[in-house]
């Protein structure tokens, strides 16, 4: 049983409050009715209450009546039930990142018509560990390495976490929950189901606990960009393109680049990678520009570094 770690989780990451009244975000896979179940049995102990809802992306025939299983399970644990439709085109680029943008939206609404504290979504210690792999072939810092958010400051909460798929889908078993198979979770197509079913099985060759690893190495991640985001100074106000160039050399490289990245994505919108990061620091000893995209350059002047914008101007890419 899965109900001691979900319980443990709850409490050590302080996911939630008692007198919390959480939304249970129910796909109809064995991880979100494992998840439904869970909390359904801890919510007295834990003082919370539940509602649950499910959405239907439109992107399968099967979907539906899914979504109308997952509402008679929870019927049948005398809870409140939700659902909604999206409106997806098959052929649109980016498919999974517009579908899942479009699935919390709906949640939220959901959230604000149920009045509901928390949104509780099913992803498990495998899913942290996906990610932290995503992060890790896109080249991702520090932050991205922190992977999946146990508890996000727009409501959103992990109970599973800390629980592996095995046995989430164990439990879901033994417990006899209905539940269904998204066949998209095997397309190689998508990047997630290459890392689960074929690069991350290779790493469990060479060490078993390597899921375990990768989560506790996103965990650490996130407390070290949490002591980062504590020592960062101020911000110059909102549209200010100038900032004094000697208070960033007496900052830590770390906290540096991070007030850097604040600063100049706000004032620019742009993304300031590493690469960026690491021209910007030579910049900040001697002379010369570096081109950020869009029309944006960062340049010393006068003992200020200086954000600049020419429209006509053609710039390398800001994906260095």
């Amino acid at each position: 049983m899965i109900d001691a770690i979900v319980r443990r989780t709850l409490v050590e990451r302080a996911l939630i409050e008692r007198g919390d009244h959480v939304l249970v975000a129910c796909s109809g896979g064995p991880d979100s009715m494992a998840l439904l179940d869970v909390l359904h049995r801890l919510r007295n102990e834990v003082g919370i209450t539940l509602v649950a809802a499910s959405i239907d992306h439109g992107l399968r025939d099967e979907s539906a009546a899914e979504v109308a299983a997952v509402g008679e399970f929870a019927e049948s644990l005398g809870l409140p039930f939700h659902a909604a439709r999206v409106e997806l085109a098959k052929n649109e680029p980016s498919l999974q990142a517009r579908a899942r943008a479009e699935r919390y939206a709906s949640l939220q609404r959901i959230a604000d018509g149920a009045s509901a504290t928390r949104i509780a979504v099913g992803h498990t210690q495998d899913d942290q560990a996906e990610t932290v792999l995503a992060r890790v072939l896109r080249g991702s810092g520090l932050r991205g390495l922190a992977g999946i958010e146990p508890r996000r400051a727009d409501r959103v909460i992990r109970p599973l976490i800390d629980c592996s798929r095995a046995d989430v889908r164990s439990h879901a078993e033994r417990r006899r929950l209905p539940f269904f198979e998204d066949p998209s979770n095997r397309q190689v197509a998508f990047e997630r189901s290459r890392i689960r079913h074929s690069l991350l099985p290779r790493l469990l060759e060479e060490d078993p606990q390597v899921v375990a690893h990768l989560a506790a190495l996103a965990d650490q991640a996130a407390e070290i960009n949490a002591w980062i985001e504590e020592q960062l100074p101020d911000l110059p106000s909102r549209g200010e393109l100038r900032t004094s160039i000697s208070p960033l050399l007496d900052e830590r490289p770390p906290v540096r680049a991070l007030w850097l990245q604040r600063w100049i994505g706000r004032e620019t919108g742009i993304d300031v990678h590493r690469p960026h990061l690491i021209e910007i620091g030579r910049l900040l000893q001697g002379q010369g520009e570096v081109l950020l995209g869009s029309g944006w350059s960062v340049r010393p002047e006068g003992g200020d570094l200086l954000l600049e914008y020419r429209a006509r101007r053609r710039t390398r890419s800001n994906r260095l």
